[in-house]
């Protein structure tokens, strides 16, 4: 004949019947839980973004045309710098700069007066003072 359990009595069992449960599952999986999703071994082309804006070919070419007038009148400074002894900073002993290497809003890098340079320095003239030279 079967005795009545208590309530208390019958939750103990319940749990131990869960704990048990939980054991002998994970003695019948050894522990392995559910595989990993395989990571891809090429990335899906629509989920890309593209790395840059696409650039219009027009914008591209004015670009490069501005950088290669940049390019020319930095080549050009540096060889009237070279040509004509021109220097930055203080001059050497005895050297009065009669020129200087200057560029001038919308003009080529050129060799101008000291006085030029002179009014770029101290007054603030529009222009670029590049160096001083004898």
């Amino acid at each position: 004949m079967l005795l009545p359990m208590s309530r208390r009595t019958a939750g103990q069992v319940g749990l131990a019947a869960l704990v048990a449960a939980v054991v002998l599952l994970i003695a019948v999986t050894g522990g392995r839980t559910a595989p990993a999703a395989e990571p891809r071994s090429q990335p899906d082309p629509t989920e890309l973004a593209p790395a840059s804006p696409t650039v219009d070919p027009a914008v591209q070419r004015r670009a490069e045309a501005r950088q290669a007038r940049a390019a020319a009148r930095a080549a050009r400074t540096m060889r009237l710098f070279r040509r004509h002894g021109c220097w930055t900073g203080d001059a050497a002993a005895g050297a009065v700069p009669t020129h200087a290497l200057v560029t001038l809003p919308g003009k080529q890098p050129a060799l101008v007066e000291a006085d030029v340079g002179f009014g770029i320095w101290l007054d603030g003239d529009p222009g670029v003072l590049h160096a001083f030279c004898p």
